[in-house]
């Protein structure tokens, strides 16, 4: 298994380096990912990657949002918790429609479709579709990979493309020595990020190893403690881990007769992103940030790859990380209340549509 472990590595880092030198927009990432995809169906090789491995790039994005909070942007946010609630309803509501679009042209039942298409994480998505009644989790496993992957691979090009006017050579290149620093300072507080990656772990929280260094090492920012910057090495390493983590999702083996509407959920996917842009305008023209911030802070995708992505552009990534924080933490706690309360109704009974495509 080392072996093969050590194997995966390289086919990630020279799918990197490839990227990079296109200077494609967060080239470490998607290059491992696209690599290690390509790799495993070209030819007999099955990636082994263990869970410890995306925890740590996981941790390692998770330090460096929590490094970005000040006691000025923890006031900003909570000034800004209505317009979170807002936003998020809408975007909600959003999915739902599309997530009836999906059912009236598939046949798939709906309340399959409205727990993929809600952008709440492929993880807690699949957990809600368990707990839930007459959930075909494949659906939804199916439209919250789709999405993922699209967010992944279409929101890096919009947001490194002129409208942004970002930097087109704001892809993390390969690092030189002097980047690769180890001082006393970063050591320690790097160990105060793994603890609090276990201490969430224990506490149960939502994607424990991403949030529980954001709130340990934010804490710690917010009251003046300063945090060492993550070395470029380190980011690069955290997007590799990520991006052989996120090729492995990238399996339709088991979807059968569902694979039909794959190419409908990849265009709802789409046009969910575009109406995120939109979202983003409102969000910008409504508060002293940049579309950039405000977009990144919409969009459909995972806290930690907008993250990657606000990095690399110097986007303010305290502001992302707190509305993608406020719709994972009510997405978990009221959505469930509400869709169990939806799905008692009659127009969401699992007999109104078929249970296949």
């Amino acid at each position: 298994m080392f072996i093969k472990i050590l194997y995966t590595i390289l086919i990630g880092s020279i799918g990197g380096m490839v990227f990079s030198l296109l200077h494609i927009p967060l080239a470490w990432l998607l290059g491992s990912m696209t690599a290690v995809f390509a790799v495993e169906k070209m030819t007999s090789f099955k990636v082994y990657w263990p869970p410890i491995f995306r925890n740590t790039g996981l941790i390692i994005v998770g330090y460096t949002i929590g490094q970005s909070f000040s006691r000025d942007t923890a006031i900003e946010i909570v000034q800004q918790l209505p317009w979170m609630l807002f936003l998020t309803v809408l975007l909600l509501l959003f999915s739902s429609v599309l997530a009836l679009l999906i059912t009236k042209l598939t046949g798939v039942n709906l309340r399959s479709t409205i727990t993929g298409c809600i952008p709440g994480g492929l993880s807690q998505m699949v957990v809600l579709g368990e707990e839930l009644e007459d959930i075909d989790v494949t659906v939804v496993t199916i439209i919250q990979v789709i999405r993922l992957v699209s967010v992944i691979f279409i929101v890096p090009f919009m947001a490194f493309s002129p409208v942004f006017q970002g930097d087109k050579d704001g892809v993390v290149s390969a690092p030189a020595a002097v980047d690769f620093y180890l001082s006393l300072p970063l050591l320690i507080l790097s160990g105060m990020a793994v603890l609090s990656a276990v201490l969430a772990v224990k506490l149960k929280l939502p994607t424990p190893t991403l949030l529980g260094p954001i709130l340990g090492i934010g804490i710690l920012s917010a009251s003046g403690i300063a945090a060492p910057h993550m070395p470029d090495a380190a980011i690069i390493a955290a997007q590799i881990l990520l991006g052989i983590y996120f090729s492995k999702m990238m399996k339709f083996e088991d979807s059968g007769s569902l694979s039909k509407f794959i190419g409908l959920t990849l265009a709802t996917s789409v046009i969910l992103i575009a109406f995120t842009f939109g979202l983003g305008a409102i969000l910008m023209a409504s508060h002293d940030i940049t579309f950039i911030t405000s977009f990144l802070s919409m969009a459909p995708g995972g806290m930690a790859e907008m993250a990657l992505v606000g990095q690399a552009l110097h986007a303010d990534l305290s502001i992302i990380t707190g509305y993608h924080l406020f719709r994972i933490l009510f997405i978990l706690f009221a959505v469930p209340v509400i869709l169990k309360w939806l799905f008692k109704q009659k127009m969401f009974s699992p007999d109104s549509t078929k249970t296949g495509a």
